[in-house]
């Protein structure tokens, strides 16, 4: 009995403790893939309109920075983040602006969820977000609550779901509504058949 009252404060710190070693070899596992290409589906649910908005496209990763999240259906636009810079594009108007990001606290926040958790960056994580992380049969699920007050007026939480090192999905929740991204890897490209 005496035993089992001595262990019990490191009871509630085991369950901590794993949950902290299964995140660092998750985010080890993701700063190992250097680069990636990747498809997504969203659904974006906005409480003022009655269906939800829905958009595909992909997503490439290349380390150390660069993340390009390019929508191809129902518009064509390109969201690029390299070096400190947002880059938005829709060629078929011949729009393009380039913005800082440290001037955009919400928009940096938003972006360091997928960039930092493609990096296996988990100080950059934590940098904007209280990190939760879990663990069960479907893979892992990092929860994303922003620090910034600021930054929670627009974004209440982020959750990120993989399997491995694959992101499989992005759920964000503010301003009354969600965006739910899904991911798929892109297929890689056949062998070229031989010269004859």
């Amino acid at each position: 009995m005496r035993r089992a009252l001595l262990l019990l404060p490191f009871a509630r710190m085991l369950p901590a403790a794993a949950e902290e070693a299964g995140l660092e070899q998750v985010m080890r596992g993701l700063a190992g893939i250097r680069e990636r290409q990747s498809r997504f589906t969203e659904e974006k649910v906005v409480p003022e309109l009655d269906l939800p908005l829905p958009n595909e496209g992909t997503l490439s990763w290349s380390a150390p920075d660069r993340l390009e999240k390019h929508t191809t259906w129902p518009i064509d636009e390109v969201l690029t983040v390299a070096a400190g810079q947002l880059t938005y594009e829709r060629r078929d108007r011949g729009v393009r602006r380039d913005f800082a990001l440290a001037e955009q606290p919400e928009m940096q926040a938003l972006v360091e969820a997928i960039r930092g958790t493609l990096a296996g960056d988990l100080a950059a994580l934590r940098r904007y977000y209280e990190v939760g992380f879990a663990t069960d049969t479907a893979g892992w699920r990092l929860a994303l609550v922003p620090l910034s007050a600021r930054v929670r007026g627009a974004v209440q939480r982020i959750t990120v779901t993989g399997t491995g090192t694959e992101l499989r999905g992005v759920d964000t929740e503010g301003g009354g509504g969600t965006s739910r991204m899904r991911i798929a890897p892109e297929p890689p490209l056949a062998p070229s058949p031989p010269a004859r």
